[in-house]
């Protein structure tokens, strides 16, 4: 009974870990979300994060039906302090170094 009990414990404990980290692990970066890599981040790309899904229509701003660099940039930078220039690399390009 306590070898079961310890067992269901662990199974449990291995199961929340693992969806904290896929929490933590959504993509960020743009190019991580546009997996096609056509410059923009469809409605199906944007599936990765629900905060996308549930605002996909607001980030829009040009209702074009995709997210642009600017339109997703200003969605994840919103209420931070943003760059004058932000260097945006073009679609398929190699990251940029630090």
């Amino acid at each position: 009974m306590y070898q079961k009990a310890s067992l269901l414990l662990l199974l449990l404990g291995l199961s929340l870990s693992g969806a904290l980290y896929a929490q933590d692990s959504e993509p960020v970066i743009f190019e991580d979300i546009d997996t096609d890599h056509d410059g923009a981040i469809s409605r199906e790309e944007a599936r990765v994060r629900m905060d996308l899904v549930n605002n996909f229509s607001e980030i829009d701003s040009n209702n074009n039906g995709t997210l642009s660099v600017d339109e997703y940039t200003a969605y994840h930078n919103k209420g931070h302090l943003v760059p004058e220039e932000v260097e945006i690399p073009e679609p398929g390009a190699a990251p940029l170094g630090k």
